[in-house]
């Protein structure tokens, strides 16, 4: 019973296995929210094209290399319905089914809401510019290099609830989150 719901993999509702079409308002929100992440820090080799990974990261459990997470269809994500993009950025389980180390931080992603999420899809799949460039092979230490392992850290770490303001909280408290919100 907890093994197979620790290794399952989360399915991806009906209406969210599309390719969403491009809304040139979204593309900009998205890109807005792209540079408040600052996805291209981590996304962004040294001297490399604008998020088409390979930012190499030092960590206790071995070396990490950051995806490709341009538009292109071989080696970015430019074959990711929403479904599976949303799943990767709230859940850490990318296209193919392989869990994500969290050093991609979705459970922080997990909290935007459905509308910036749908914004950052948009920016990505329409505003960046494709690169061919493969992923490099990643040099964790074992027993680290096996990611079904994951699937328990999230079972025990990952709360991928979106936030929602608190009506018991103070005005100006709530106040900051509809901003947050009102991007949603």
């Amino acid at each position: 019973g907890l093994a197979y719901i620790a290794v399952s993999t989360p399915t991806i509702p009906a209406k969210d296995q599309v390719k969403l079409a491009k809304q040139e308002d979204q593309v900009k929100r998205g890109e807005d929210l792209a540079h408040l992440g600052d996805c291209v820090a981590c996304h962004t080799a040294r001297d490399g094209k604008p998020m088409a990974g390979g930012l190499a990261m030092q960590t206790p459990f071995g070396i990490l290399y950051s995806t490709n997470i341009t538009p292109d269809s071989k080696t970015g994500i430019g074959g990711y319905t929403y479904g599976e993009f949303n799943r990767a950025m709230r859940q850490g389980v990318a296209a193919d089914g392989h869990n994500l180390y969290p050093a991609m931080p979705y459970p922080s992603f997990a909290k935007i809401s459905d509308g910036d999420m749908r914004a950052l899809y948009q920016y990505l799949m329409y505003g960046v510019e494709p690169v061919e460039q493969p992923n490099r092979q990643n040099g964790m230490h074992w027993p680290f290099s096996m990611r079904a392992g994951l699937s328990f850290w999230k079972l025990a770490f990952l709360d991928d609830t979106p936030f929602w303001p608190y009506p018991s909280k103070s005005d100006a408290w709530n106040r900051g989150a509809s901003i947050v919100q009102g991007l949603g």
